[in-house]
Formats: structure tokens, sequence, C-alpha cells
């Protein structure tokens, strides 16, 4: 049982799985200013993060975690209007080849409407091969973090709103996947109200729907189901 709690305990603080049917996970992404998933009296208060995107990279580029490389791309992508698709997906490349390099078996990331993330992984390995996963996949991912951080924020929440229920419903409805009279507080509603099993809360989508999974994936959230693919790094 203590083993089990330390697995779990390891995988919620990077973000890889949680329990029950449906398991709420989050991919840090660099934020200069931080705000509460769980926050109530903020919700949908039309406050942001910086005034325009070319402020937040200049936030985001101020990070101690920023390398020099990726410093490069982002003085780039404020000559370009952001982060392109192509350096957005060569940037998971490189994380992938990352971890593998560090001795993880190939394995497939997950995708959601365009947004890349680790898949769900199987409680296996031991407490010693969970503790050196955390330390690679720290290491991997800030080598990307701030390229990764800067496009999902120009992708799904280009409106830079710093409660993420607000810039997951305006994703939301900018997708035409709620009506324009979806606000903040009606997802953060419904979500509290998601179990993860039984019936749907959500009115004008499915839980597992690709363009709400991709929202979320962008705002830092990223939920994996009982029945969605798992990967064993200790094959």
């Amino acid at each position: 049982m203590r083993f089990a709690a330390t697995v779990l305990a390891i995988a919620l603080s990077i973000g890889l799985a949680g329990c029950g049917n449906s398991e709420a996970t989050s991919q840090a992404t660099p934020s200069p200013s931080s705000s509460s998933n769980n926050s109530n009296s903020s919700t949908g208060n039309g406050q942001r993060i910086a005034g325009s995107l070319n402020d937040y990279i200049d936030q985001v580029m101020a990070l101690k975690t920023t390398s020099d490389q990726q410093k490069k791309i982002l003085q780039q992508a404020k000559q370009n209007g952001g982060i392109t698709v192509s350096q957005y997906e060569q940037a998971w490349s490189n994380f992938k080849a990352c971890m593998t390099s560090r001795g993880y078996p190939n394995f497939k990331l997950a995708q959601y409407n365009g947004i890349y993330s680790m898949p769900g992984l199987d409680f296996t390995g031991t407490e010693e091969q969970w503790n050196a996963y955390k330390a690679n996949y720290d290491t991997c991912y800030n080598s990307i973090k701030a390229i990764d951080g800067v496009y999902v924020m120009q992708v799904g929440n280009p409106n830079l709103y710093s409660d993420p229920y607000e810039a997951v419903a305006d994703c939301l409805r900018r997708s035409e996947t709620v009506p324009n009279t979806y606000t903040a507080k009606d997802l953060q509603r419904e979500m509290n109200e998601d179990q993860g099993s039984g019936e749907n809360p959500y009115q004008y989508f499915d839980r597992k729907n690709a363009t709400f999974r991709g929202c979320k994936a962008a705002n830092g959230w990223t939920t994996t189901y009982a029945d969605d693919e798992r990967v064993n790094l200790w094959q």
C-alpha cells in the first residue's frame, strides 16, 4: 500500500495519471502568473496573463528554465506571429527522442486535436523506476517547455485569459462546439459534475470530444479514461 501510494503521488505530481474511471491530470506549461483550477471567485472575470502574445513570449523568455535554444525560436516567434506547427511538432519529436535515448521503449504521444502530451501510463515499475522517470521527464520536458507553452497559449488561449475555465470555455466557443452564451461558470459546473462514469454532464458535447480534450490540454489539463490506450514504459 505504501509503495502504491508513492507511485500514485509521483504520477500525479508530473501530470501522468490518476485513479478511477477518468483521470484528471495536468501538463505543466510555463506560465509567469499562476491561477487556481479550483478558484470560484475569479472564474470568468476576464483577467489576462499578458497584454499580447509578444508580451507573454517576453515573460516566458525571462524564465530561468528557458534555454538559449528555445529563446532563439521564441525570438523568431515574435517576428512571425507565434510558434509554427512544424516548430511545435519538432519540439515534441525532440522530447520523445530525449525520453527514448534514456532507455524507454518507443511510444506514441497522446494527441488531442493537435495538442501533444505524454500518454496515460500503466502503473508498473518499481518506486526507483518511477523516481527516475520523473527526473527524466522533467529534464526532457524542460528542453521544450517554453515552445510548448507559447504554442498551446496561442492556439488554445489566444485571448490570454488567466483563469483556465475561462480559457477553455473561450476555446470551445471559438471552435463553435458550444454557443456564444456558454460561460466559464457553465464549464466549471459541468466539470465539477464530471465523475468519468455514468451520465455525461456536458450539455453540448461528450466528455471525450476531441475539441474539448484539445482545449483542456492546451490550457494545462489532460484527462485519460479507462479505455484510453496506455503505455508500459517498463516492459
